[in-house]
């Protein structure tokens, strides 16, 4: 894992490292179906970041692989970001991840595996972002059938307070951190 020079980020890499607290987390914090589609018993952590090296001091990226629970393998991509206010532009940086994502795929000859695009936001105000890529775009309705379109996952926890948090006392602890 590289050096990240945000101790939040440094913290949030460490408790997500955990097996445990990873499955627990999308357990409670994933939408139900996706939830309930996912082995989280396979859950495992993958070693690439694909943070571009100008930005590996100020984000972290986590990388899960898991099983579907009746269906091909597929990989969970899970992106911390520590910042005070909502990025605008997350969903095209999702996709630039996405991308690297697929292109060690490509490279490995494993296939394209299906990614699921899942932000964790942690600032104080509430997230003000369209959770989809083509909301970026000013595109004409005639063209957007050729236009790349993708929804990630977002979790909120600026809507949370401390006592309606999930999961176990660490993962709920570590949330309020």
């Amino acid at each position: 894992m590289s050096e990240l020079g945000n101790p939040h980020d440094r913290f949030l890499k460490e408790v997500f490292a955990r097996l445990g607290v990873a499955q627990d987390f999308l357990r409670h914090y994933l939408p139900e179906s996706v939830a309930q589609a996912f082995d989280l018993s396979t859950l495992e952590l993958q070693p690439d970041s694909f943070v571009d090296a100008a930005l590996q001091a100020h984000f972290s990226d986590m990388l899960y692989k898991v099983r579907l629970r009746d269906g091909p393998e597929t990989l969970v991509y899970v992106l911390f970001e520590h910042k005070s206010y909502a990025d605008p532009l997350i969903a095209w940086q999702l996709l630039r991840y996405m991308t690297r994502i697929w292109e060690l795929s490509v490279k490995q000859r494993d296939g394209l595996q299906t990614v699921f695009p899942f932000v964790v936001y942690h600032g104080r105000a509430k997230w003000q972002v369209a959770d989809n890529f083509q909301a970026l775009l000013k595109v004409d309705a005639r063209l957007t059938q050729f236009v790349p379109q993708y929804h990630y996952w977002l979790c909120d926890l600026s809507e949370f307070d401390d006592d309606e948090l999930k999961g176990e006392l660490f993962l709920q602890i570590a949330l309020r951190l």
